[in-house]
């Protein structure tokens, strides 16, 4: 059985239905829609859709060393060197994979590393408490 999605006005409301921080993007694209908050049992999403319907966005959930990554070519990039972050490109979009504060965050819908870069490197931690 698997629990219901719920949705949310903020990232903060997010991270404290999480109970751990979550990290949002500072940066979007100009195309991109109105961005929503979302949690699914224990992940999180932060995202939108670009102008063509592409989703675009955040997806965070507790780090786990058994989960694999998507299927696809992924390689380690400099700038995201201090996450651990790994890049894929297919479908003529760029994604990533980063590791922040014990958590897997996936971030999807890019159309170019360099847009994927500013994202991972503005995300900002909402804690899901005063810290």
């Amino acid at each position: 059985m698997t629990a219901a999605s719920k949705r949310f006005r903020s990232a903060l409301a997010l991270a404290q239905s999480f109970r751990a921080p979550v990290f949002e993007p500072n940066w979007w694209p100009e195309d991109t829609r109105k961005v929503s908050y979302r949690l699914d049992g224990a992940t999180y999403w932060i995202g939108s859709t670009r102008r063509g319907g592409t989703p675009i966005g955040v997806i965070g959930k507790a780090e786990k060393p058994e989960l694999r990554l998507p299927g696809g070519n992924w390689s380690p990039i400099p700038e995201l060197e201090a996450m651990r972050g790994l890049v894929s490109t297919s479908n003529d979009h760029v994604h990533a994979v980063v590791h922040q504060e014990q958590q897997t965050i996936h971030l999807i819908g890019y159309a170019s590393e360099a847009e994927l870069v500013q994202a991972v490197q503005g995300l900002q931690r909402i804690p899901a408490e005063s810290d």
